[in-house]
């Protein structure tokens, strides 16, 4: 049975401040979060990915990029991965068998789903990046493919970060105007400081990625300091997962699967692990994605194993959680910010939301 563990810090008056403010998660107005956030889309087109020979399909390469408007210095990057989900925006079972979509279907923007995600990172400081994913879903794609998708995407940020050009040059688009856009980053990417969030069968494809055993896959000069997995239905077993070279967390939920928390499991005991899981006892797994939450398709909205259960909480309250817990998370990993350790550890609550939390921290 695995305890809460509510943890006291040495400075815990100024610790639980700095976490209730973490907690505070007040709706950005619209005008206010244009000031502040830039948002562009970059589109290499729609099979621009493959992985042969391992793979036979072909992926797009997509993003949504959230970044501050206003930087000094280099900043860190986290990069949102969906996971499973029709490639094709259709409630039409016709739409649903090919990739790219058929003429006048969209694609299924599963990538947008973390934009309120995105925007609070942006706020704090953070590069969100959120890569969209439908032709590896179309064609089955599986933890590696997820994986090297993310280090495409990786290589050419740190291109563009470094040169200013590449594949990546002229190909901005301003999501809020859909007129091109001019983004200039160059040298205001920090890719040794990289951060990752697998959502779903995402979540494999992540802890693939950071699993000590593939380090040498990612792209030359990417660090991964922090990797996170939602909601996911846990590790296939057919690939190396473990994770102990850099901080990882889980949050899993409770009403659909626990099998995310393997990934907790797996690096506690192992030298130098440092892990965090925060187990949401009546979470849902579609509500951590805006797009899934509402569909169409026959596997959005509410797919909660036990939707009789009184006290579950709602899509609102369960990406408010997501904000709260990945700010602090993602502060402690890529800026070495503790004030929000509280939040990670449990000594921090969720009002309105039944949870249990659990750390841990091997000695090397």
């Amino acid at each position: 049975m695995i305890r809460l563990i509510r943890v006291r810090l040495g400075v815990a008056g100024l610790a639980l401040a700095a976490a209730a403010a973490l907690l505070t998660v007040a709706p950005v107005p619209q005008a206010e979060a244009a000031e502040t956030v830039g948002v562009v889309e970059y589109d290499l087109g729609d099979t621009a990915f493959t992985d042969a020979p391992e793979w036979e399909g072909a992926a797009e390469v997509r993003a949504v990029v959230h970044y501050p408007r206003t930087i000094t210095g280099s900043l860190p990057v986290i990069v949102l991965l969906h996971g499973q989900q029709l490639a094709c925006h259709s409630a039409n079972e016709g739409d649903w068998d090919s990739w790219p979509c058929p003429a006048g279907v969209d694609p299924y923007p599963s990538h947008r789903g973390y934009d309120y995600l995105a925007d609070a990172l942006a706020r704090d400081g953070f590069v969100v990046v959120s890569p969209s994913a439908n032709g590896v879903n179309h064609f089955m794609g599986v933890a590696p493919q997820r994986a090297r998708l993310v280090d495409r995407h990786l290589e050419l940020l740190k291109e563009f970060t470094t040169t200013g050009g590449g594949p990546l040059a002229g190909h901005f688009t301003d999501v809020r105007t859909g007129r091109p856009a001019a983004v200039d980053l160059r040298g205001r990417l920090d890719m040794s400081r990289v951060g990752t969030m697998g959502h779903s069968v995402g979540g494999e494809g992540v802890m693939y990625q950071a699993a000590d055993a593939n380090r040498d896959e990612l792209p030359q000069g990417v660090r991964i300091r922090g990797v996170v997995s939602v909601a996911s239905p846990g590790p296939s077993s057919f690939y190396d997962t473990l994770v102990t070279k850099a901080p990882l967390a889980v949050i899993s939920a409770g009403c659909w699967s626990l099998g995310g928390e393997t990934y907790y499991e797996d690096a506690r005991g192992h030298a130098g692990a440092e892990g965090f899981r925060l187990r949401v006892t009546k979470g849902n797994h579609n509500y951590y994605n805006t797009e899934w939450t509402t569909g169409p398709g026959p596997t959005d909205g509410d797919d909660t194993e036990c939707p009789d259960t009184a006290g579950r909480p709602s899509a609102e309250q369960q990406q408010s959680l997501a904000v709260t817990y990945l700010r602090a998370f993602y502060a402690y990993t890529l800026k070495n910010d503790r004030s929000g350790l509280p939040v990670l550890t449990g000594a921090r609550t969720f009002p309105g939301i039944e949870t249990q939390a659990e750390s841990f921290r091997q000695e090397r």
